[in-house]
Formats: C-alpha cells, sequence, structure tokens
C-alpha cells in the first residue's frame, strides 16, 4: 500500500510539473506572439497610416490566423495603444540607461532623447499623427501620461539647476504647460502637413529649451547638437 500511495503521490506530482511547464511555455509563447504583433503593426502603422493596415494583413503578415491577433487585441484600437504604451516604456527604458551611464547631465540627456526622436519621426508618416488624434483611448492614454509625468518633469528641471545648466529664474511649471498646449495645437493644426517633425523640433521644442539654459547650458547644447 505504501508503494502503491508512493506511486500514486510521484506521478500526481509529475503531472503538476509538467501543467506547470505546459502553461509557462503557452504563457511565454504568448508574450513573444503579442510583442511580434505589435512590432509589425507600428512598423506598418507608421508608414502607411492606421487606417490603411487591416488586421488581415497583419496576420497573414505574420502567418498567424486573425482569430489568434483578435483573442490577444480585441480591435485595431487597442493594438494599436499597446504599441504607443510598448514605445514609451522602450524610451523611457533607454533615457534611464542612457542617464545611469557615465554620469550624463541634462543636456547630454535632452540631445540624446532628441536624437532618438528624430530617428523615429524618418519611420512615420504624416496619415499616422493625422489618424491617431482621433483614436480617443490613444488620446486619453497620451494625457494621462502627461498629467503623471509633471513631477518627473519638475525634478529634472531641478537637477539641471543644480548642475548649473538650467536658469533658476523662471517659473518652469508655467513654460511646461504652455509649451505642451502649443504642441497639442501644433498637431490639432497639423503643422506636421506644411513642417516636417524635425523643423517642429527645431523651432519649436529647442527653441524652449535654449530659453531656460544658462550660458554654460547653451554651450553644452550647441557641442552636443553640433552647432559648435
Amino acid at each position: 500500500m505504501v508503494g502503491f500511495f508512493d506511486f500514486f503521490c510521484n506521478f500526481a506530482k509529475k503531472k503538476v510539473e509538467t501543467r506547470k511547464k505546459t502553461y509557462e511555455y503557452c504563457n511565454d509563447y504568448r508574450r513573444e506572439l503579442k510583442s511580434k504583433i505589435i512590432e509589425y503593426a507600428m512598423n506598418e502603422f507608421r508608414q502607411r497610416g492606421i487606417k490603411a493596415v487591416k488586421m488581415d494583413e497583419i496576420s497573414r503578415g505574420l502567418h498567424v490566423s486573425k482569430r489568434t491577433v483578435y483573442e490577444i487585441f480585441g480591435d485595431k484600437e487597442e493594438l494599436l495603444l499597446a504599441g504607443i504604451r510598448a514605445q514609451n516604456e522602450e524610451l523611457r527604458r533607454m533615457l534611464d540607461q542612457f542617464a545611469s551611464e557615465n554620469n550624463h547631465n541634462v543636456i547630454d540627456i535632452i540631445c540624446y532623447f532628441y536624437r532618438v526622436q528624430m530617428e523615429l519621426c524618418e519611420q512615420v508618416g504624416v496619415k499616422f499623427y493625422e489618424e491617431i488624434q482621433h483614436m480617443p483611448r490613444v488620446v486619453a492614454y497620451m494625457k494621462s501620461v502627461h498629467e503623471h509625468e509633471v513631477e518627473d518633469r519638475m525634478r529634472f528641471y531641478e537637477c539641471g539647476v543644480k548642475e548649473g545648466l538650467f536658469r533658476s529664474d523662471i517659473d518652469y511649471p508655467f513654460i511646461s504647460n504652455v509649451g505642451h498646449i502649443t504642441m497639442n495645437e501644433i498637431m490639432h493644426l497639423q503643422l506636421y502637413r506644411m513642417y516636417s517633425m524635425q523643423t517642429i523640433f527645431d523651432n519649436f521644442f529647442m527653441v524652449i529649451v535654449r530659453g531656460i539654459c544658462t550660458e554654460r547650458g547653451l554651450e553644452l547644447l550647441n557641442r552636443g547638437m553640433g552647432h559648435a
């Protein structure tokens, strides 16, 4: 009886372990597939616009069933939202990693951010900017991100003041709010149809940055942007 009981327990334990491994494998596969769908879809969205890309095309491009795509993402906007989230998280990870290396100062980080953004903008077509504004869940997410990053932006400014690279005689929250409102208006008026995103960045974002820099900050910024 004891031998049978031990056999039964070992058999049951192996069954549980097998199920656990199968479950973990399925989860890993699903996570990997989800990442592949996001990467493929975002590349298509950026180049062709959101409306032009069909879920059928995404499933065919990845050789998976449309049903599988819809099981992971309920609709196209949910997929787009997941892609925007992943993009923001990756940018945050890259900035955090860069900031932690070699004691980079705030100007180094701004120049790095600029380069990363310009590389991304080269991959994005006008249609993407136009259509993303009509995606309510994405718009709500971007608004939430802006609100949650208020404290982070303030800490970044204060760090720049301590480094002697940002001026201390300005109302940074006011400038930040005006900048955010103006950028929203730029997107709303679709100025990206008239000007490239690099032109908008150079003549709006970077002008604001220059306005808050000290002389030493401007010197480093010019050097970092290749203007020295």
